[in-house]
């Protein structure tokens, strides 16, 4: 499940003048992953921008459908995942066109999206990166500030046409090894763990990961997203004051929301010790 897309639907709440009333309206969050399977699809309970209840209502009995090379594909609701399903293999290929169609009721809501290109020249500035063994001692903060500094790696890659992508790094070895072991008072290794494991849409061309935030020794894989146009431009948008926006930016027809498509990359580096 991709759980990493929630910082653009802050604004899919809604003001007291939208024409079509709350409460039989909804809300489609919907994403394609080039080479992926399809187990993003969320459909939420439209709400007001001002309610005080900031948990999502799921619909669970929404019927929904993927139109794509040339087949439909019938979802089904996993309570697990709070999301639409398929067992179905559904080919995400890059530069196809991909439809969706959500009914919840009466009310049927459209929408359509283009998987991009996956992102051009992706790279590490170095695929090794050396975090001794921490020991707590009077030495230990100047040891973390050299490391503040030395222990990162940029992750790097091409943007000719200035798109917007972003990045995520997560674990990818077997078994744990904490960089912060029992002896280090738990405020130092939290501290450091504050530091963001996912970048913001950016239309930058380099990322510079500090490994001090990442929890283990081991083999991490980053995994770079180029967003597509329907995506970037509602993240655009999002720079409105959401109190004044009597109709969010979306996609979708008829409906609230946003139906989008992303293309990836991969990397991967190791922490180690001396």
């Amino acid at each position: 499940m991709k759980k990493c897309l929630a910082f653009i639907f802050s604004f899919f709440f809604f003001s007291c003048d939208n024409e079509i009333p709350i409460d039989e309206n909804f809300v489609v969050e919907a994403f394609l992953f080039q080479g992926e399977v399809v187990d993003d699809i969320k459909i939420k309970e439209a709400k007001m921008w001002n309610t005080t209840d900031s948990i999502p209502d799921y619909i669970e009995n929404a019927d929904v459908i993927i139109f794509g090379n040339g087949t439909e594909y019938k979802l089904d609701y996993n309570s697990q995942f709070e999301s639409y399903v398929t067992n179905q293999n559904i080919d995400i290929v890059s530069g196809n066109t991909y439809g969706l169609e959500v009914t919840v009721g009466d009310r049927t809501a459209t929408g359509e999206t283009i998987v991009p290109t996956k992102p051009v020249g992706l790279r590490l500035s170095t695929e090794e990166i050396v975090i001794p063994r921490l020991v707590l001692s009077s030495a230990l903060p100047n040891i973390l500030a050299g490391l503040y500094e030395t222990a990162r790696t940029s992750v790097i890659w091409d943007n000719p046409n200035n798109e917007y992508h972003y990045l995520t790094i997560k674990y990818d070895s077997e078994s744990e090894d904490p960089i912060f072991g029992e002896e280090i008072p738990g405020a130092v290794g939290e501290f450091f763990s504050n530091f963001s494991l996912q970048s913001e849409p950016t239309r930058d061309t380099e990322y510079s990961a500090l490994c001090l935030s990442l929890k283990n020794y081991g083999r991490y894989k980053v995994t770079l997203y180029k967003i597509n146009r329907d995506y970037y431009s509602l993240f655009e948008n999002q720079v409105q004051d959401g109190h004044d926006l009597s109709e969010p930016p979306s996609n979708i027809f008829n409906a609230f929301g946003v139906f989008s498509a992303f293309a990836s990359d991969t990397v991967s580096f190791k922490i180690v010790r001396e």
